[in-house]
């Protein structure tokens, strides 16, 4: 939910931090303004989390809208109401101040992307059934793995890698489900084996993201450089470096595309990313990101397409508030129940 805690804040009045982040967000403050929201910052996470939301909505030009739906605290639309007016305002900024801000904003840059590595990075248990070794994450968590070749594996959520004790010995065999980015170690004498469902993809060294869950009927690949073979039953597919390749478990259809990398392997910095695709296919995402549940009390929103890019750290109603935009339904939220009509 979009309510934030606006009261930590220490020899400053909840006006005087209203008017900072509303200079900072269109680019308004002055050094010592600047200097205080990093104190601000500094306190805890939730008012970092509150800027790193509030700065996504204004850059995406979202604030009129919200004023207008907000139907949270009274805070958060007196702060909407207190951004809009300063970005209403033109005044001039000498060169020097304009310095001096930039370097806070780069302060406050470094502490953003800190508090994001320690969630990206965070380890998650790893089991061993007999001669099989698994990570899993569960839902809202991601992981980094590095295998015993020194292949570096990101897992997002919901996922999970598998290999047996001999991984390494003449192959390097790993069991996917869900998603998952690999940095595999090159060694062209050990092919490397990635294997979701039936499917499997053959390299020997290079970067590549995989997406394959269970309940989803398209399986995507897309090389970021290397080489790479898509192997399904008696068919080959070489795949060059900025393809997509989506395989569709139903039809056993193989669709081929240039791409942009960055939208399919942007969630190990934290972004979502989203290129022309179905609200119903994007619910599955936010569910595994944010733990909750979507209802769809109408199916046919399920069908509509969306594109665009968020942050892990943005509020659910945040994200969804911003896809109403552009998409013709209406949502309310019971717990961790989305309702969508």
């Amino acid at each position: 939910m979009c309510v934030y805690i606006l009261y930590q804040v220490t020899n400053m009045t909840e006006e005087r931090i209203h008017i900072i982040i509303a200079k900072y967000l269109t680019k308004e403050s002055s050094a010592e303004e600047d200097a205080d929201l990093l104190a601000w910052l500094s306190q805890n996470e939730e008012n970092r989390k509150m800027i790193r939301s509030l700065k996504d909505a204004y850059d995406l030009g979202q604030f009129e809208y919200l004023i207008k739906r907000s139907d949270t605290a009274k805070q958060w639309k007196k702060l909407l109401r207190r951004i809009r007016s300063v970005a209403q305002q033109n005044r001039t900024i000498s060169p020097f101040r304009k310095m001096l801000r930039y370097a806070a904003i780069f302060a406050l840059g470094l502490l953003c992307m800190k508090a994001s590595d320690i969630i990206l990075v965070k380890k998650q248990p790893v089991a061993v059934y007999g001669s099989v070794t698994q990570v899993e994450t569960g839902k809202g968590e991601r992981s980094k793995v590095v295998l015993p070749d020194s292949t570096v594996v990101w897992l997002n959520a919901c996922s999970s890698i598998g290999y047996h004790q001999d991984f390494g010995v003449k192959t390097r065999k790993i069991d996917l489900k869900g998603e998952a980015f690999f940095d595999v170690r090159k060694d062209v004498s050990k092919p490397f084996l990635v294997c979701a469902d039936q499917m499997t993809w053959r390299v020997t060294g290079t970067s590549f993201n995989v997406y394959s869950f269970d309940n989803d009927n398209i399986a995507g690949f897309v090389l970021v450089e290397g080489s790479v073979v898509f192997e399904y039953g008696d068919d080959r597919t070489e795949i060059k470096p900025g393809e997509l390749i989506e395989f569709d478990k139903t039809t056993h259809q193989i669709n081929r595309r240039k791409t942009n990398t960055d939208i399919h392997t942007g969630w190990r910095k934290g972004d979502m990313m989203f290129e022309e695709m179905s609200f119903g296919e994007l619910a599955k995402r936010l569910e595994r990101n944010f733990n909750v549940t979507f209802v769809f009390e109408n199916e046919k929103v399920k069908k509509e397409s969306f594109g665009g890019t968020f942050r892990h750290y943005d509020s659910l109603e945040t994200i969804l508030k911003v896809i109403s935009i552009s998409t013709p339904m209406k949502y309310s939220i019971d717990k961790d129940v989305i309702y969508i009509r």
